[in-house]
Formats: structure tokens, sequence, C-alpha cells
């Protein structure tokens, strides 16, 4: 039981499957449109509401200021006034507003007919002085369901202000209830087939606008190694995907290009690893021969051991590029003077450049220095030294010169040699490419030196440059950043 329980702490939750893309727009689609019809239809119900409450007020207030004009025209206690109170009340037989007046005494000097058992004076609130503050009405439902809006309010006669009416007004707002409770239930009707609607039609449209990308997925999920020649054709997408199917094709270009020169440098790999391989193993099947003499067998070991060491060189080379080419790596950068260092190598291959008739000269004389890695530098410089030396005649020049320009440091290799084609210059940083296709293992070639170089140069966050005419020499640019912060702002 124990075990099992650990086994459920170790396992890793259930992950929960992503919601649909479709169906989050369909609902914010929905969610937005059903807003936006809410809006509209609910507007024009509270503005209807609106304008009954406002007139069935001004109703009621009318009534009261048509008694308070009769108690300022006559006194109260007048039969004028008496007779105007029957005939404003007589006059509301056939309109759904009621009206009593009472004296202070709560006499009731005149009321609508039937107002006793409908609106008893009971069920009205305290009265309130006429023009004094906001009016005040009360909603009551009675128990007939009849929906009524009263007022009571106090109003005085002119000539005797101690003689004061109270007046009792009431509207039948049954009609006016109907009319808004049935166009609630339209309005919930119209709310609720236009939200089936809004959705319908929200995820109708998501899944129409989201086909595209469908279409992309289908051609995507069709493209493998051995179809990477495969486009998406950006054509009748909307510009995002459009922008996205160009990208998405930039990106298939390049895995084309990388796995190219993968299957070739696998290939290159290969063909570089058998030869030396094969060499070696003849030599000692030679040397084993028991009746080859042991001079004769010593020549073979010397030679397998040049082939052990070039194989060596090979395989150490390999392992660098395969290192630089590691966005983690690091390299250990310090303040050197690149004019020294071109010094060193001057003096260093000097033996080697008599020996092949080439002069080395060192054109710059002022200091130049850079952060950068020492030894990788070196290894730099030493293989445009010595790709220039293989293909520089006799009496020709090698020239190394270094100037900071821009805040990069420009470390120039020049040779009087025979150039190189045009149809070459564009694959000359690659592995195993060789512009003299005798360089071979005879004369030391690896077709790897300014690969090295290319990639010492990407670990600077530099470049390597070359421009070169056939018949009239070469020369190769190794562009640095002078400092690590600027080598930031490069990248």
């Amino acid at each position: 039981m124990s075990s099992k329980t650990e086994a459920d702490k170790i396992a890793p939750p259930p992950q929960k499957r992503p919601a649909s893309l479709a169906l989050r727009l369909a609902a914010a689609f929905a969610i937005a449109a059903f807003m936006l019809l809410l809006a509209a239809i609910a507007f024009p119900y509270f503005a209807l509401a609106f304008n009954l409450d406002r007139e069935d007020n001004e109703s009621l207030t009318e009534k009261v200021e048509v008694i308070d004009a009769l108690a300022r025209k006559s006194p109260v206690n007048s039969a004028e006034f008496r007779d105007d109170l029957q005939q404003e009340a007589e006059l509301q037989v056939s309109s759904p507003v009621v009206l009593r007046v009472l004296r202070a005494d709560s006499h009731v000097l005149v009321e609508s007919k039937g107002m006793s058992a409908i609106l008893p004076t009971s069920v009205f609130p305290e009265p309130t002085k006429f023009g004094a503050g906001p009016d005040r009405f009360v909603d009551m439902t009675l128990p007939d369901g009849r929906a009524f809006r009263v007022l009571s309010q106090t109003v005085s006669s002119e000539g005797a202000p101690q003689d004061s009416l109270v007046v009792q007004v009431g509207l039948d707002r049954s009609a006016e209830a109907r009319l808004l409770s049935n166009y609630r239930t339209g309005l919930i009707a119209e709310l609720s087939l236009g939200l089936v609607a809004c959705a319908l039609g929200g995820y109708l449209i998501a899944r129409r606008g989201l086909r595209p990308i469908s279409r992309m997925a289908e051609t995507v999920r069709h493209i493998g190694s051995a179809t990477l020649n495969e486009r998406i054709a950006p054509g009748g997408f909307p510009a995002e995907l459009s922008a996205l199917a160009s990208a998405f094709n930039v990106m298939l270009q390049q895995l084309e290009d990388a796995f190219t020169r993968l299957s070739r440098f696998s290939a290159d790999i290969a063909h570089e690893l058998r030869t030396p391989i094969n060499n070696v193993r003849g030599l000692v099947e030679v040397s084993l021969n028991s009746s080859q003499p042991e001079a004769e067998r010593n020549r073979l070991l010397a030679a397998s051991l040049d082939e052990c060491q070039r194989l060596s060189r090979l395989i150490d080379n390999l392992l660098f590029l395969a290192r630089a080419e590691n966005p983690q790596t690091q390299i250990n950068r310090q303040a050197v003077n690149v004019v020294d260092e071109l010094k060193k190598m001057q003096e260093f291959y000097e033996a080697a450049g008599s020996e092949a008739g080439v002069t080395i000269q060192l054109d710059t004389a002022k200091a130049v220095e850079a952060q950068v890695d020492r030894l990788l530098l070196q290894r730099a410089i030493g293989n445009l030294i010595d790709n220039a030396l293989a293909h520089t005649p006799d009496e020709g020049i090698v020239k190394l010169s270094a100037q900071r320009l821009d805040g990069r440091v420009r470390i120039e290799v020049a040779d009087t040699g025979r150039g190189i084609p045009a149809d070459h210059l564009p694959h000359i940083f690659e592995r195993f490419h060789r512009v003299d296709p005798s360089r071979s293992k005879n004369t030391g070639g690896l077709g790897l030196g300014l690969a090295i170089v290319k990639s010492i140069a990407g670990l600077h966050g530099g470049t390597i440059e070359v421009q070169s005419e056939a018949g009239t020499g070469s020369r190769f640019t190794l562009v640095i950043p002078i400092d690590v912060e600027q080598r930031a702002k490069a990248s």
C-alpha cells in the first residue's frame, strides 16, 4: 500500500486538455454580441419605464396643483370652493386618477366615486407640504392585483393659512404594469434567442476564421525529414497568417539548409575518416608481413603514425567545431594586445615561410587592444597564415595588419597568391571545402581551417570576411568587437 502511495506522489499530475481556440473565440464573440444586443434592447425598455414614471408623477402633481390653485382662489369654507372641488372630482370618473380632499380634522370634503372602497384614507402616507421639497410618491399593490401610485400633500388657503387641506391622489398603473410585464417577457424571449444566435454565429465565424490554420497545420503535418522541401503557400491567408506562413517557410528553408549541410557533413566525415583508417590498416597489414626487412617495416610504422596523427588532428578539429556551435560555450576573455600576437605569429611562421619562399610582413606598429581569448585568437590567425602560405607561390608576400575602427578590431591577413575563384568564395568557410582538390592528406590540408576561423569569430561575436580575385591574391579580414559590451550590442 505504501509503495503505491509513493508512486502516486512521484507520478506527474494528469495534463488538462487545453481549451479549443475556436470555442474561446466563439465564447468571446457571443459574449460581446450578447452584451450589445442586451444594451440595444434594454435601453428602450428603461427609457419607456422612465417616461411612464415621469408622466405619472406629473399627473399626480398636476392634480395637487389644481386643488392648490382652487384653495388660493377662494376660501375653503365657501360654496364656490366646494362647487369647484365637486366639478374637479367628477372630471376623474373616466380617468385612471382618483382624488380625495380632506380638511385638517380628516373630514372628507370630496372624493372620486368608489375611491373609499379602493383606496381608503388609511393606505396613504403622511402628507407632505406642497411645494416644500421633493414630491413623495408611494407605489402599492391592492389585494385584487391592481397597481397604484399615490401622493398625499397639504395645501393652504391664501386668505386663511390655518385652513389647510389634505389632498390624496391615486393613479391606477395596472395597464402600465401589464405593458412593462409584456415588454419584459418579449425581451427575455428575444435575448434567449439572441444568445443562441450569437453563440452559433460566433462558433461558425471562429471555425471559418481558423480554417486557414487547419490548412496550415495539415501542410505542416506532412513535412518530415524527407519532405523539407515542401512549403506553405502564403496565398489565400489573412495578413497575420500570411506573415506566419512566410516565417514558417523561412524556418523550413533554414532547417532544409541545416539538414543538407549535416547530411553532407556526415558524408564528408565518413569519407575523410575512411581514407586514413584504410591507409593505416593497409600499412599495418604490410608491416606485419614477416618477410619485410626491418628498415621497410620501420618506414611503414612511421607512415602509420603520420596517418594516426592526421586522424587525431581531424578529430580534434571536429570536436572544436562541435563545441563552438554550442550556444552555451564560454571563452576565456582577457585584455590582449593584438599587434603583439601578430608579431608572435610572424616569428612562429617565419621558418615555414622561408621554406616555402614566402615573406611574412607585419604592417602594424601601433598597439591595438581587445577583450579576446588569446589561444583562440592565435589559432584563428595561425589558420589564416597557414592557408596563405599554402596558396602563395615562391617570392610571394603575406601581410599581417590590425587596426581599430568603429569600436572593432580588424585583423587582416593578405597574400599575393593564386587567389580564389569566384564560384568558390561562397563556400570557402564550409567544412571540408577545398579550393584546390589536390590538397589532401599528402599536403596536409584537412579542409577545416577556415571553418574553424569562422567559428572562433562567432564565439567572439565577430565575423570573417574575404576579398579575392583569381591570380591576384586574397585578403581575409577577421572583425572582432573590442569588448564584451560592444559584442552584446552587436548581437
